[in-house]
């Protein structure tokens, strides 16, 4: 699971294309992952691993305008390129508690495609916001990246990320030419 935040431009509107540029930070944490000694009764943990990621892109999309200011159908497929990195923790069972054994780390460059559908328009009839309220499929990739990780004092890996995602996207235009 993650969230994202976006921040961009629509460059100029021309008919039905409204190109737009932006940045987005994305940010997630995985679910955790227990390993259990099936030997014990009842079933005890003997290492837990967790992580998180993080993700910095600028993107570039030619969005699609179907309609008028009141109300339109808009695509918008976004080209996304930037940097995530990744962060695993290792923590091994002592006692009756976990203590950490291991953390790790890694940077690199990515880039995906996010791709929306839905509805844009003035529909509060307030003079310079527009809103939109689309359904977005992105195909960021955390997965991978965590897979790429490997602890140096265990064979285990920890790759509990996803690999794409289906989500609600909103947006608030401000329109600071319009008179």
């Amino acid at each position: 699971m993650y969230g994202a935040f976006d921040a961009g431009a629509e460059v100029f509107r021309f008919k039905f294309l409204a190109p737009e540029v932006g940045v987005s930070y994305f940010a997630g944490r995985p679910n955790e992952r227990e390993v259990l000694n099936f030997d014990s009764n009842p079933p005890q943990g003997t290492a837990r691993y967790d992580g998180r990621f993080n993700s910095f892109n600028l993107s570039i999309a030619p969005k699609l305008i179907f309609g008028n200011a009141e109300a339109a159908v808009v695509i918008v497929p976004e080209y996304n390129f930037g940097n995530m990195k990744v962060y695993e923790r290792s923590f091994q069972r002592a006692g009756d508690r976990y203590e950490l054994r291991e953390n790790i780390s890694e940077s690199s460059n990515h880039q995906f495609w996010t791709f929306s559908a839905g509805v844009e328009g003035d529909f509060f009839s307030l003079e310079h916001i527009n809103f939109s309220l689309l359904l977005t499929y992105t195909t960021l990739n955390s997965e991978k990246a965590f897979e790429d990780l490997q602890f140096s004092e265990s064979d285990d890996n920890y790759s509990e990320a996803s690999n794409s995602g289906l989500g609600i996207t909103f947006r608030v235009y401000f329109d600071i030419f319009k008179n």
